[in-house]
């Protein structure tokens, strides 16, 4: 709906558009229009003329749209090395995981290994091996 309102906005004598022309011409409810509109308007592509009239502003200069293109390919090729490097990430953990489930009876953790952790450092812990289904419950009195 959105590329065929764009479509009669294109088409429009100067870019001024009637939002109950397009209405009927696309057959859609007014309030779909309005919905395109004040997307468009709040990005600032398009301004209220009147009431049911828009026109298209799009962006000042040629030059700045694509200096603005250049700037989003930019961003774009950043994202997706980005992307690619978190694939990579999530990638390398999965193996791990299954690696490390794999080789269920040499996975502990030693004595070491939670006093290296700072927030355990100072304080009494536990350690219990169980059954996944088993509960615990801790109670202590401070004295």
């Amino acid at each position: 709906l959105t590329k065929r309102f764009l479509g009669l906005l294109q088409s429009a004598e100067n870019g001024i558009l009637d939002l109950n022309l397009a209405s009927v011409t696309l057959a859609v409810q007014k309030r779909r229009i309005y919905d395109i509109t004040n997307v468009l308007e709040g990005i600032g592509l398009l301004k209220k003329i009147s009431k049911n009239n828009i026109q298209w502003k799009g962006s000042d200069s040629p030059a700045d749209s694509a200096e603005s293109q250049r700037g989003l390919n930019q961003d774009l090729a950043d994202l997706e090395a980005k992307e690619n490097q978190l694939d990579e990430l999530i990638s390398s953990t999965e193996s791990q995981l299954r690696s490390l489930s794999e080789e269920k009876r040499y996975a502990y953790v030693t004595y070491g290994d939670l006093k290296s952790i700072a927030e355990y450092r100072d304080n009494t812990v536990m350690a219990v091996r169980a059954p996944p289904e088993t509960k615990l419950q801790v109670l202590y009195k401070i004295i």
